[in-house]
């Protein structure tokens, strides 16, 4: 039977919204119809394999008005991303990185180092929501720091530290253990086609949604489909893919996506919640517009 979005507000289906859209939001790094082609600056890449450059810390003219960064030291999940690792002695070279960024820039705080994947993350800052003024002043000032004529820091983002580190190595089919393949990579996307979730309520179990997901992903593994769960325990919601695609999963010009991309679309044109079909308005600003199923949609692979 169909789900509603708007059909009762005050009950678990109400929820939703917010269910929903915590589940593209903070579980998976959303792409929209359109994938965002955000980078990572890679240690193994040219930032990180040396230190930084001798040289004064300038605020270029060009870069937004910024003061001194102030770093939350409570144990919110969201920090700003300075560099990644991998390779032959990536902690050896993210510690030698990491104090130097420490000792040079302590504007920006004290940056600290987590496992990810295959490598190791260089972050700084701890912040509730990515939203937060202390965190998108961090984020401003990171981008704006010259050295020697270059910003070393231009890529910088906020990304979001999950339990994941706490729940051990991900498991086989864990969306994780994709990541993991390419941990340095953006333009990493798979195809979201369920959601399931308590949906801020005690109808469901977060044990019983994680059940729910993995058993939806052994069902089509057996299939013969590439599919994935990601588990997010702050929602307590978990998602299920399928498929991996790069770059080329989407043409922003010709709005068209690949081949393989709509192959999968086609045989999964409903994404469910909860195993339901969820009912979304043609028009959200207009309360009798008509409704359609809602669809499935191309995430990019979480790094957490």
């Amino acid at each position: 039977m169909p789900v509603h979005l708007f059909a009762r507000s005050n009950s678990a289906v109400g929820g939703l919204t917010g269910a929903v859209s915590a589940t593209i939001a903070l579980a998976m790094l959303s792409c929209g119809p359109e994938p965002t082609r955000s980078r990572v600056v890679r240690g193994d890449s040219g930032v990180g394999e040396e230190l930084l450059a001798e040289g004064d810390l300038v605020l270029d003219a060009s870069a937004p008005s910024v003061g001194l960064a102030r770093t939350d030291e409570s144990r919110g999940r969201w920090s700003v991303l300075l560099a990644t690792f991998t390779g032959p002695d990536h902690r050896a070279r993210a510690t030698a990185f990491t104090r130097d960024v420490g000792r040079r820039f302590p504007a920006l705080g004290t940056p600290f180092i987590e496992p990810r994947g295959q490598g190791v993350m260089v972050l700084v800052g701890r912040y509730e929501e990515p939203s937060d003024a202390d965190a998108q002043e961090t984020l401003g000032l990171a981008k704006a720091i010259t050295t020697d004529g270059r910003r070393p820091f231009a890529m910088a983002m906020l990304v979001r530290r999950t339990a994941a580190a706490e729940s051990g190595p991900p498991r086989p089919h864990d969306l994780r253990a994709l990541r993991a393949t390419a941990p340095g990579r953006r333009d990493l996307y798979t195809l979201q086609i369920a959601v399931w979730s308590t949906l801020g309520t005690d109808e469901i179990s977060p044990e019983r949604v994680r059940r729910e997901a993995e058993s939806m992903v052994a069902s089509l593994r057996l299939q013969g489909l590439e599919a994935w769960f990601h588990h997010d325990a702050d929602s307590e919601t978990s998602t299920v893919t399928v498929g991996s695609f790069g770059s080329d999963a989407y043409d922003s010009q010709s709005t068209l996506y690949a081949p393989e991309v709509e192959r999968l679309m086609r045989r999964f044109p409903k994404q469910l919640v909860n195993g339901e079909e969820l009912l979304v308005r043609i028009d959200p600003g207009n309360p009798r517009s008509s409704m359609r199923p809602l669809g499935p949609r191309l995430v990019e692979v979480p790094f957490d």
